[in-house]
């Protein structure tokens, strides 16, 4: 009988224990590791500019810029509330930008990476006089969207500097801080002071300014969101 008491009042704590453990990861920041696969993404090409070479291998992406630049894709179904991103990377080369002065101006628009996050937009409205592939990318959006955030690293701006985009003003390109991750690897994170509407993910890389060539590795991508 003592020794079945004894079975008892342990088993309770640990009941507890296990309880409480489990709420801890329901409170959680969720977080969503984004799938590095070719059926998750579109390539949009531009019409008078050479795309990418991209490959995608074991969760890894690289991407193969020779005077190019192309963007891959990735809309959403539902309005995502992301508070942080990260991301591991790792290049040969880069764009031929000379200072942030020129980084400022469209021939030296191009970066080793930039991961966008499109912002949902109230306004629906379509103007019918774009180019063909900005009229792919309103097709493939759930949601609207007419601004968006670059995270932009290997940038001419020191970490944590913003400046508009040269080729559209609803552009925040960012400068990100990046820290050794072992085996030639870096990783890039940024905490935002808010959370932002995002409706679609854009991961590009381009030296189609700077008649740049390099490639650049991708893996890790984690956008952690708010409840």
């Amino acid at each position: 009988m003592v020794l079945k008491r004894n079975l008892c009042y342990i088993s309770v704590p640990f009941a507890v224990i296990i309880f409480l453990q489990t709420n801890i990861l329901f409170a959680a920041t969720p977080a969503e590791v984004i799938s590095l696969q070719a059926d998750n993404f579109t390539h949009i090409q531009f019409k008078r500019i050479k795309a990418n070479r991209i490959t995608y291998q074991k969760q890894q992406l690289q991407i193969d810029v020779d005077n190019s630049a192309s963007i891959l894709m990735q809309p959403f179904e539902t309005v995502q509330a992301i508070n942080k991103v990260s991301f591991e990377w790792r290049s040969e080369g880069g764009p031929l930008i000379r200072d942030p002065q020129h980084e400022l101006l469209r021939n030296g628009d191009d970066a080793v990476f930039k991961l966008g996050l499109l912002l949902k937009s109230d306004d629906d409205s379509i103007n019918p006089f774009v180019p063909s592939w900005l009229k792919q990318v309103r097709a493939l959006l759930t949601f609207p969207s007419e601004e968006m955030i670059y995270l932009v690293v290997g940038a001419r701006h020191a970490p944590g500097e913003r400046w508009v985009g040269p080729y559209n003003k609803r552009i925040t390109m960012i400068s990100l801080a990046s820290t050794d991750a072992g085996s030639g690897w870096q990783k890039s994170t940024f905490q935002f002071e808010q959370a932002q509407d995002v409706v679609a993910l854009w991961l590009m890389a381009d030296g189609d300014n700077t008649h740049a060539k390099f490639n650049v590795a991708i893996k890790n991508i984690v956008l952690e969101k708010s409840d």
